[in-house]
């Protein structure tokens, strides 16, 4: 399986007509698994897409759901990034379960992300699974390399630290926002979120990851982004996120109970695991991510 191999490594250019909920930006479309058309798994698999948005979008924007029965069932999960509203977030599913069966036609796993949300589906259950074996990776070609590399590393790594911290640990959506200042003219904006049914070590795990990875993707970009099946980052020095709407989605409050899908409620609104070395703790053993220009 392709949780199996070796990470594999894809980097391209972030075009501009990526930079939005047109086209998806990360497509994961596994190949050694097909399934017939007219089969108990299609059956179960369109039943599973067409529960998920609605169930995403009315449930603090996650979801997740099995339909069917061994050896047949399909399992899916349905996320919206945490900055954007209800209505946005529906329409960014609901198109993305158009484009899942054109962009990976007749495969039983897959996986899109897009601007506000990603989706994916597999017949071997994936939830709550830790998955750092397939990334990509782009760097923003539309703003300038780091005139002071060595700073803008030396800032941004801090500023990424922050948000992993935050949003493994304190953040009920497992989402982090937020900028620090570089000049007197320019801050670094950054963005840090993991799937929502993840445990909260293993969420700060796949983020260090993903920091880490800068260097290889981004060394002296000021924009880039990297993403594995189960959390992403992003930075830029520009605003890309709601920074209105990202304050409230990173505070503690209690998330809306959604309703049963397909008989059973199998949606998760909030993260499904416990920290077992909470921040403060003075025996917490974990190291801030560190990335170094090679």
């Amino acid at each position: 399986m392709s949780s199996l191999l070796a990470p594999l490594l894809l980097c391209s250019l972030l075009l501009a007509g990526l930079a939005n909920n047109d086209h998806p930006f990360f497509t994961d479309c596994p190949t050694n698994t097909n399934y017939t058309r007219g089969s108990a798994f299609q059956a179960n698999l369109d039943a599973l897409l067409s529960s998920l948005p609605a169930a995403a979008a009315a449930s603090s924007g996650f979801a997740e759901n099995v339909t069917g029965a061994a050896p047949d069932q399909a399992y899916g999960l349905a996320q919206c990034r945490a900055d954007v509203n209800a209505s946005a977030c529906r329409a960014c599913l609901d198109a993305s379960v158009k484009d899942i069966t054109s962009q990976c036609p007749g495969q039983k796993s897959a996986m899109l992300g897009y601007e506000d949300c990603l989706l994916r589906h597999s017949n071997a259950s994936f939830i709550r699974a830790l998955d750092v074996s397939v990334v990509q990776y782009w760097w923003n070609p539309k703003t300038q390399d780091a005139t002071q590399p060595a700073q803008f590393n030396s800032t941004l790594g801090t500023l990424m630290s922050n948000l992993t911290e935050t949003a493994a640990y304190a953040s009920p959506r497992m989402f982090a926002a937020g900028s620090v200042v570089l000049t007197p003219f320019v801050n670094i904006y950054g963005m840090a979120q993991c799937t929502r049914d993840i445990a909260k070590d293993d969420c700060y795990s796949c983020l260090v990851t993903a920091v880490t990875t800068i260097p290889t993707c981004c060394n002296g970009k000021q924009g880039g982004r990297v993403i594995y099946r189960t959390c992403s980052i992003r930075f830029e020095v520009y605003p890309f996120y709601n920074a209105r709407a990202a304050e409230p989605a990173m505070s503690p409050a209690p998330a809306p109970v959604s309703g049963p899908i397909n008989g059973g409620d199998h949606s998760v609104p909030g993260s499904a695991g416990e920290s077992k070395s909470p921040p403060g703790n003075t025996g917490d053993s974990r190291s801030p991510p560190v990335f170094r220009a090679p």
